[in-house]
């Protein structure tokens, strides 16, 4: 089974290129390496800066760059010609229907979520066919990554509950409309077909990315205020998705200098990464330099990569399993810590904004809290064996 590495942050924080230079020390290092691209605002060809023009990405195929190292940018447009014809024929009709022109209507034909369900054919296709040994994924911004990780239960909850309803529906419905049928906009049985394919073809998927074996997950953020908040954001939605986050890596630091203006923001920059450090406390934090150049080609690629990992190789699992989890049961949420090696104590547990913050001895934790329970009072907190369980009120 393949490694893989899920990138993410907000957009600007340099994911992309610290995406990229990860991959390149994976291959340096001998391991088969693909990078892909799920983020629509594809630069990872911009970063290797490949002699390409400018809409030139290989029609959505893997393009060797280095040794033991792919780079694919996923294109929409030619992936709804391989596997999506008569869904994508389908709603372009619907749209064209509704007033717009055919050029207009293929173009808002391509639905959200349709780059993620691509992205996940190729992982379970490179997983089965064992072609990498690493897989590199660039994601889109924090929030569309979430949906990224979550499209496989929104599709398998869709073939579960509704594929076989609406295809009767469809079958029974469309005898009665006759030539009337097309009017309406009715599916035909590819339609449905192509639905059940793309199913299968993602079919397991997601037990891959929720194996902390196989995949795990690497924030990319800076050391501004707005920036660090939706890093705990989206660490906070990983672990409650199940998902173990490895390492958390601060981009674009300014180097030391005596001059007013920068040494003012150097410090704040220092101040930061100390609260990086307490907040991320469970997994690795790196930091990488602002380079007094810009990093682009493989040059500037292996200059990053040095400075993420020196001599660690990248594909190292630096966390093996999520710091906690979220449960409910009964109305009533709670808290799972794994501390296998913390003794009992006295637990102390106070609100900072809209984290939870427990301590137990030397142990410390910031929990970011979701909407669900971030107005709940806690009411009990113990350790249970190697665990500790924080419950909330129930509603």
């Amino acid at each position: 089974m393949p490694r893989i590495i899920l990138y993410s942050g907000k957009g600007g924080v340099g994911k992309t290129t610290v995406a990229a230079a990860t991959a390149l020390a994976s291959a340096q290092r001998g391991h088969r390496t693909l990078v892909i691209s799920v983020d629509l605002a594809h630069s990872l060809f911009d970063s290797f800066d490949l002699d390409r023009t400018l809409f030139d990405r290989n029609q959505g195929l893997p393009v060797p760059v280095q040794t033991n190292l792919d780079v694919q940018e996923i294109d929409v447009q030619e992936e709804i010609s391989r596997h999506w014809g008569d869904v994508f024929r389908f709603i372009a009709v619907l749209f064209t229907s509704t007033g717009l022109s055919n050029a207009v209507a293929e173009e808002v034909a391509v639905l959200p979520g349709t780059e993620d369900v691509i992205a996940l054919m190729y992982l379970n296709q490179y997983a089965t066919e064992g072609k990498y040994d690493t897989i590199i994924v660039d994601c889109p911004p924090t929030g569309e990554s979430l949906r990224f990780v979550n499209m496989t239960s929104t599709i398998e909850w869709y073939m579960m509950k509704r594929f076989n309803v609406d295809r009767a529906l469809v079958r029974m419905a469309r005898p009665l409309l006759g030539k009337r049928a097309k009017e309406y906009g009715m599916p035909d049985d590819n339609y449905f077909d192509s639905m059940k394919d793309i199913f299968q073809r993602i079919g397991g998927v997601d037990r891959l990315l929720l194996d902390p074996t196989v995949t795990t997950v690497r924030l990319v953020t800076n050391p501004e205020k707005m920036v660090i908040r939706e890093t705990q954001r989206a660490y906070m939605y990983f672990n409650m998705y199940g998902m173990t986050t490895d390492q958390v890596i601060v981009n674009r630091l300014l180097p030391a200098s005596e001059d007013a203006y920068y040494s003012h923001w150097v410090k704040t920059q220092t101040a930061y990464v100390q609260e990086i450090r307490d907040y991320f406390d469970a997994v690795s934090v790196r930091t990488v330099p602002l380079f007094p150049e810009e990093v682009l080609g493989v040059r500037g690629l292996r200059r990053m990569a040095k400075a993420l990992y020196e001599e660690d190789d990248p594909n190292t699992f630096f966390v093996s399993e999520p710091p906690y989890r979220i449960v409910s049961e009964g109305g009533q949420y709670s808290l799972i810590f794994n501390l296998p090696f913390l003794e009992k104590g006295e637990v102390d547990i106070f609100r900072n904004r809209e984290d939870l913050v427990i301590r137990v001895g030397t142990f410390k934790r910031h929990v970011p809290l979701s909407r669900a329970i971030i107005n709940k009072e806690v009411v009990s907190a113990k350790l249970d064996g190697h665990e500790l369980v924080v419950r909330f009120a129930k509603d």
